[in-house]
């Protein structure tokens, strides 16, 4: 804490106590080899290429033999519940490829992309992936936001034997549900919710009420959210709110009034209904809870009772909040100035840089068609790190290469006055938690 009361503005996780409880768990000795060398991009700091994630040099024996085309696939929720991230995901993926395509692509190869709608249902999120693979030639898959599509595609990209890049957050879907192809450089559920913990028993109280959407994301909030709070806080109670529910009074009333942090999973009606009911009601505890909550609605809007809600994160939303050269082209890339949408600023960069992921992976390998897919797989298994560059703009971060899962700085992000400022920047040098599976060790 400042002087003043206020939690600084930046403190690292490696003088926290989450880090004499990690200490780099679930690090194999590839990983181990990965880190000491910070691998693929760690030397683009400057970020002056425009998005190079390497050194720019041949990485391997790339761009030799390379093909002329590469070709990226997104599995976008556009339409659905989850419209609004599908709409910044594919925007940002458009500006991206252009600039590479301006800059001689990725080893002098042309980069395409193609999109199919996932209309945020499991099923159709399949048959999209089904499409861009096999009917539109999709090399890599940049994957959906809904972690039910993320999970039902899994076994399909190891059927097909494409690499894919999920952005659902489900702890599972490197874990349980992961497999030999699957590689997350979005953070798991778990991670924010163990850094939102941690933040909150420091700053806002032990004393914890949790009210959750009840299916697999505010039940899956709720799982980690409890197995941190014990030990070091009490979780006083529990209350479901179905999905859908907009009037949340009578769930309110259920909140034990010693309650110090109400930690809140909710989306949708739900969510923006929590802020103004919890405000009207006088409903005791500081609001804690993930950015999902509000992501791509305009605070502005909201009234006062919304003051003091904060938010887990991986990037503010307003650039006043991390203004820097790489923030300030990652918006340029999405022409966020040109669009009427609120911004999905905590999500928006996981598809650009999966991106500059899939380019480092391609030059560091010397990846020239499917049949290197295997090399490439392998290359996140020694645990590559990056430092923040245009490539990697939402910060430094690295590779678990036991579970293929990325670990990243987080945020607190709080409402105060129409609009969401920054609380604490969460640094994180080391994975956050075990891994929940050894991918590294499934067949191919």
């Amino acid at each position: 804490m400042a002087p003043d009361g206020k939690p600084n503005a930046r403190q690292s996780v490696s003088n926290r106590s989450i880090s004499r409880r990690s200490a780099l768990r679930g690090l194999g000795a590839a990983s181990l080899v990965g880190l000491a060398g910070c691998t693929g991009g760690s030397n683009n700091g400057d970020g002056g290429d425009g998005g190079d994630g390497g050194d720019g040099g041949d990485g391997g024996d790339g761009g030799a033999s390379g093909p002329d085309k590469i070709t990226i696939g997104l599995q976008a929720d556009m339409t659905g519940v989850l419209a609004s991230y599908g709409y910044w995901h594919k925007r940002v993926l458009e500006g991206y490829v252009e600039e590479l395509n301006a800059n001689d692509g990725i080893n002098g190869a042309e980069v395409e992309l193609v999109v199919e709608d996932t209309a945020t249902d499991s099923k159709q999120g399949v048959q999209a992936m089904r499409k861009l693979v096999q009917q539109k030639g999709a090399d890599f898959v940049i994957g959906s936001q809904s972690s039910g599509v993320s999970i039902a595609t899994n076994p399909l990209a190891k059927q097909l034997k494409v690499p894919y890049f999920p952005i659902g957050e489900a702890p599972s879907i490197t874990g349980a549900d992961g497999t030999r192809w699957t590689i997350r450089n979005n953070h798991s559920t778990n991670h924010a919710a163990i850094l939102a913990v941690q933040y909150g028993l420091e700053n806002l109280g032990k004393n914890w009420t949790i009210m959750y959407q009840d299916y697999a994301f505010g039940q899956q909030y709720t799982e980690w959210v409890k197995r941190e709070v014990e030990g070091s806080g009490t979780v006083l109670t529990e209350i479901p709110v179905p999905v859908g529910t907009s009037d949340l009074n009578s769930y309110l009333n259920k909140v034990p009034d010693d309650t110090e942090v109400l930690f809140n999973a909710l989306v949708g009606p739900s969510a923006l209904n929590f802020l103004k009911q919890s405000a009207d009601l006088g409903t005791p505890g500081a609001r804690l809870g993930p950015i999902a909550s509000v992501e791509g609605v305009d605070v502005s809007g909201l009234d006062a009772g919304a003051d003091g809600a904060a938010y887990v994160t991986m990037l503010p939303r307003r650039l006043e909040e991390a203004d820097n050269e790489y923030n300030r082209h990652l918006r340029d890339i999405a022409r966020v100035d040109e669009s009427d949408q609120v911004l999905n600023g905590g999500h928006y960069f996981v598809s650009y840089e999966a991106l500059s992921w899939i380019k480092d992976a391609v030059t560091e390998t010397g990846w020239s068609s499917e049949s290197d897919n295997q090399a490439f797989i392998e290359w996140f298994e020694t645990g590559p790190s990056v430092e923040q560059s245009n490539a990697y703009p939402q910060g430094k971060k690295l590779f678990r290469g036991t579970d293929h899962q990325a670990f990243m700085d987080m945020y607190i992000e709080e409402i105060s006055g129409g609009k969401l400022t920054v609380a604490e920047h969460i640094e994180v040098s080391e994975p956050t938690f075990d891994a929940q599976s050894d991918l590294s060790a499934m067949s191919f």
